[in-house]
C-alpha cells in the first residue's frame, strides 16, 4: 500500500497540520495558504483553479511523480468550514524512513488531536482500522471500513476484537509476524476476512505500527480484492484447462501478444525447438526465445532470423548473413496475414511451420513434425514409378485414353477376359461405352469426368461389362492422371482386373451372414422366451409354496370358527330354553377366547405370508425400482421358498445388519436368491442329504454391498466353474434342468444390478456365490 499524504486547512485556506507523507510531496508549515503550496509545487499547474476545484469538494490529479504513479489529491469537508486533503498514489509516495502514521499530530493540534483524529479517519476513502497490538481491540475505524464490513461503528469500536473478522484467526498472527519482520510496515498481504452477517471476501491489507492514544496499535488499510481474486481463479482455470489442451496436441504451439510476450505455450514445442522447459516462461520476450533457439544445436548456427530480434538486442548465435527466408523457425514477425513454411533441424527432422495472427495484434505459431509425411510421399512416387512398370509386365487389362487425340486403347489382355480375340478388338469409346452394362455407364462418365477436370488425381471402382457370351464380368478399374512436362493434363491410364469370383464369393458371403444375423436373432428371441418361461415357472413355484403354507394357519383359523359357531349354537338353544346354566357359560367364554386368540395368531400368519408373496411377485413382475431394507427382504424371499427349504429339509441361516437401505430393484434381487436355492436344492445335495444354506450381506465402503450366498453341498468341479454360467448348460438335462437358472443370476447381477459375481466351489465343499453390486442402482441407460 502506498502511504497517504493527509492535511486540514481551515476555513481561510490555511495549513492546521500535515503527515509527513503530504509535507514530502508539498511541502508546508502550519499557517501556510493552500493557494501558495499548489503554487510552489511544479506538477500542480493552475494553482488558483486547483485550489478552486478542492473547495468545491472534487478531486485534482497531479502530474505524474517521477516513480511512474500519478497523485492525486481528493477533498473532504471538515467541521466549520475546514477542509481535509488526502493525497493518493498508484505508486509509491516518498516518505521519511524514521517516520509513519501521523506526524507530529499532537504537537501541531494539542487538545484537538482527538477530534482531528477522527476527521482523518473519516477523511480518507479507503477503508482504515486501527487495532490493539497486544489483543486485538478495535480502537478507531472509519466510514468506509464500516461499510466494507456492513457494522455500525459504534457497535464495533471498544467493543470487537480483530480475530473476529478473520476467517481463519491465525491469519492475524501471521500479519503481527510479517509486521514485525517489516520493522513495522507490511505491504500487500492477502487474506480472507469475514463480516459478521456470514459472507467472506478476499482482502489485500497494508499496515503500520504506531502509537495511538498512548498504546502501541497497528493502522491496517484494507482493499476489497475478491472481484480480483475471483478473475484470477476464473483465469487460472481456464489456463489449466486450454494448458491441458495444448499439451494434448502432437503439434508445439506457441502464442504472443501485441508485445511480443509468450502467453501460452505447450510441451511439444520445447522438443521440436531443442529448449530446456525452463527457457520457457509466461511473458518471456520472443527476443529470448529467439536467442535461445539461435544458441542450441537442433537447427544449427544461423537457424533464426536476426530481423526477429530487436535492434536493442543483439542476438549471440547467428551468423551476419542468416537468410531472412522462411527456412528458419523463428522468422520475422509476420504481417497479418497466414504465413506457413518449412524447416529442417540438424538431424533431418522436417517442421512445418505456421503463423496465424490474433485479433488482439498477437499471433500464434505452430510447429508439426512432418518428416514422415515427407518420406511417404517420396517412397510414394518411387512406389508409383513402380508399379507403372509393374502393371505392364501383370496379366492385366491395361487402357490408356490420350486426351490430346481422343483415341482409346485397350489391350489384348482386357479383350481377352470379354471372350474377345484381337481380330475383334473395336479400340473406341463408343464400343467401351457399349460394353458396360447400362446401369454402370453413368457411374464410369462421371468417374472419368472427375478425372478429366483434376477432381480427383486417380480412383478405383469395379464396373460391371457384358461377356461375349452374355454373362457378367466384374472389373475392379484403377485409374490415374498423367501429366505432360508442361504439368498438363494429356492421358489418362487405367489397369483392370477381373474380380468376379471375389464378387461373387463376397455376395455368398454376405448372404450367408444374413442368414447368421437372422438366426442369431431368432435364437436370442428364444433365450428370452425361455428366460421368461424361466421366471414365470419360478413365480409358479412360488405361488405353489406360498398356498401350501397358508393352507395350515387358514384351515386351523377354520377349524376354530367352526367350534365358535357350534358352541354359540348350543349356547343361545339353552338360554332360550332358559336351561342355560353358569358353569356353561363360563365353559364357553373361556373356549370363545381360547379359539378367538388361536384364529387371531394364524389369520395373523395367513396375512404375513400373502403380503410377503405380493411384495415378492409384484417385485419380479415388474422389475420397479425403490428404497427397501435388505434384511426384510432377505427374510420376505426365504419366507416365500420356506415349503421347498422344508420340504428338502435344509436349515437356513441369515447374516445380515438392520436397516442396510438398498435403492434398487427388489424384483431382481428376489430373482437372483430364488434362483440360487433352488440351484442348491436340485442340483447342490444327493437325494434324501440334508444342508445348511447360508446367506449373508454386509455393506462395503460407502457405495457397494457385498451378499455371500452359500450351501455345503456336494459342490462344483474346477472344471466346470467356467461354464456354469453359460446358458442351456446343466448337469441335470435328464431330470428337468433347463440350464438358465444361473445364467439368469449372472445377466440380472452384471446388466440390471451393474454388479459383479464370483464363484468359490469344490467337490465335497459345497458351493459360494460372492455378488458385489451397488448400494445405489446407476439410471437405466438410454436405448440405443
Amino acid at each position: 500500500m502506498a502511504a497517504a499524504g493527509l492535511a486540514r486547512f481551515d476555513a481561510d485556506g490555511r495549513l492546521i497540520w500535515a503527515n509527513a507523507v503530504f509535507r514530502a510531496s508539498l511541502g508546508g508549515c502550519p499557517g501556510d495558504r493552500l493557494d501558495a503550496l499548489l503554487a510552489a509545487h511544479p506538477a500542480c499547474g493552475d494553482a488558483a483553479s486547483a485550489a478552486d476545484r478542492l473547495r468545491a469538494g472534487r478531486p485534482v490529479a497531479l502530474a505524474a511523480s517521477p516513480g511512474g504513479g500519478r497523485p492525486t489529491l481528493i477533498p473532504a469537508e471538515g467541521e466549520g468550514g475546514e477542509l481535509v486533503l488526502t493525497l493518493a498514489d498508484d505508486g509509491a509516495l516518498a516518505v521519511p524512513p524514521d517516520e509513519t502514521g501521523f506526524i507530529g499530530l499532537e504537537d501541531l493540534l494539542g487538545d484537538r488531536a482527538g477530534e482531528a483524529e477522527r476527521a482523518i479517519m473519516q477523511a480518507i476513502a479507503v477503508p482504515l482500522v486501527v487495532t490493539r497490538l497486544s489483543d486485538g481491540l478495535v480502537m478507531a475505524v472509519n466510514q468506509p471500513a464500516g461499510l466494507l464490513f456492513g457494522v455500525p461503528l459504534d457497535a464495533v469500536v471498544g467493543r470487537s476484537f480483530a480475530s473476529d473478522y478473520y476467517t481463519d484467526p491465525a491469519e492475524r498472527e501471521r500479519l503481527l509476524t510479517a509486521l514485525r519482520d517489516g520493522a513495522g510496515s507490511v505491504d500487500g498481504f492477502e487474506t480472507r476476512l469475514c463480516r459478521p452477517d456470514g459472507s467472506d471476501l478476499w482482502a489485500m491489507v497494508s499496515a503500520r505500527r504506531f502509537r495511538f492514544r498512548g498504546e502501541s496499535a497497528m493502522l491496517a488499510c484494507i482493499s476489497d480484492i475478491s472481484a480480483r481474486k475471483r478473475t484470477e481463479q476464473a483465469l487460472e482455470a481456464q489456463w489449466d484447462q486450454t494448458r491441458a489442451v495444448l499439451n494434448g496436441l502432437g503439434q508445439g504451439v506457441m502464442a504472443f501478444d501485441r508485445a511480443l510476450r509468450l502467453v501460452a505455450w505447450n510441451g511439444r514445442v520445447t522438443e521440436l525447438l531443442g529448449l530446456e522447459p525452463e527457457a520457457l516462461g509466461y511473458h518471456t520476450p520472443y527476443a529470448a526465445i529467439a536467442r535461445r533457439v539461435a544458441q542450441g544445436l537442433a537447427f544449427g548456427p544461423g537457424s533464426v532470423c536476426p530481423a526477429a530480434v530487436p535492434d536493442d538486442q543483439p542476438m549471440e548465435g547467428a551468423g551476419a548473413g542468416a537468410s531472412a527466408a522462411l527456412g528458419v523457425p523463428l522468422p520475422v514477425r509476420p504481417a497479418p496475414d497466414d504465413r506457413a513454411w518449412e524447416c529442417t533441424r540438424s538431424d533431418g527432422q522436417v517442421l512445418e511451420c505456421l503463423i496465424r495472427p490474433l485479433p488482439d495484434g498477437g499471433f500464434v505459431v505452430t510447429y508439426t513434425d512432418v518428416t514422415e509425411r515427407r518420406n511417404a510421399e517420396r517412397e510414394i512416387i518411387a512406389s508409383r514409378e513402380l508399379f507403372e512398370l509393374a502393371i505392364r509386365a501383370a496379366r492385366e487389362g491395361i487402357s490408356q485414353w490420350d486426351l490430346r487425340t481422343g483415341q482409346l486403347w485397350l489391350s489384348p489382355y482386357w479383350w481377352g477376359m470379354l471372350g474377345y480375340g484381337e481380330s475383334e478388338m473395336v479400340n473406341t469409346a463408343a464400343r467401351w461405352t457399349e460394353l458396360i452394362l447400362p446401369e454402370d455407364r453413368e457411374l464410369s462418365m462421371h468417374m472419368a469426368r472427375d478425372l478429366v477436370n483434376g477432381v480427383v488425381n486417380e480412383c478405383q471402382f469395379v464396373q460391371r461389362f457384358r461377356h461375349k457370351r452374355g454373362t457378367v464380368v466384374h472389373m475392379l478399374t484403377r485409374a490415374i492422371r498423367v501429366l505432360g512436362p508442361d504439368g498438363a493434363l494429356f492421358r489418362i491410364v487405367g489397369s483392370h482386373t477381373d474380380v468376379s469370383d471375389r464378387v461373387h464369393a463376397e455376395e455368398r458371403v454376405h448372404a450367408a451372414r444374413e442368414e447368421a444375423e437372422r438366426a442369431l436373432r431368432d435364437l436370442k428371441e428364444a433365450q428370452a422366451h425361455l428366460i421368461q418361461s424361466e421366471k414365470m415357472a419360478a413365480l409358479g413355484s412360488l405361488v405353489a409354496g406360498v398356498a401350501h403354507e397358508i393352507n395350515t394357519p387358514i384351515g386351523i383359523a377354520l377349524t376354530g370358527a367352526s367350534l365358535v359357531a357350534e358352541r354359540t349354537r348350543v349356547i343361545r338353544r339353552d338360554f332360550e330354553a332358559g336351561t342355560l346354566r353358569r358353569p356353561d357359560f363360563a365353559d364357553f367364554l373361556d373356549m370363545a377366547g381360547e379359539a378367538a386368540q388361536l384364529m387371531l395368531l394364524n389369520i395373523d400368519r395367513a396375512a404375513q405370508l400373502i403380503q410377503s408373496f405380493k411384495q415378492i411377485a409384484v417385485d419380479q413382475a415388474s422389475e420397479e425400482r425403490r428404497v427397501f431394507d435388505l434384511r426384510d427382504y432377505i427374510d420376505e424371499v426365504l419366507r416365500s421358498l420356506g415349503v421347498r427349504i422344508k420340504r428338502a429339509a435344509h436349515g437356513v441361516e441369515v447374516d445380515c445388519p438392520a436397516d442396510l437401505l438398498i435403492d434398487g430393484y427388489p424384483g431382481a434381487l428376489s430373482q437372483v436368491l430364488t434362483n440360487l436355492v433352488m440351484n442348491s436344492i436340485i442340483h447342490g445335495y444327493a437325494p434324501g442329504q440334508h444342508g445348511l444354506l447360508r446367506v449373508s450381506a454386509r455393506g462395503v465402503g460407502a457405495d457397494e454391498v457385498e451378499l455371500i450366498y452359500a450351501d455345503d453341498g456336494r459342490g462344483i468341479p474346477a472344471e466346470l466353474h467356467g461354464k456354469v454360467f453359460e446358458p442351456f448348460f446343466t448337469t441335470s438335462r435328464g431330470t428337468g434342468g433347463s440350464g438358465l437358472g444361473l445364467n439368469i443370476v449372472y445377466n440380472i447381477v452384471t446388466r440390471k444390478l451393474r454388479g459383479r459375481i464370483a464363484l468359490d466351489s469344490a467337490p465335497g465343499r459345497g458351493t459360494a456365490f460372492t455378488l458385489r453390486f451397488p448400494r445405489v442402482a446407476p439410471a437405466d441407460r438410454a436405448p440405443a
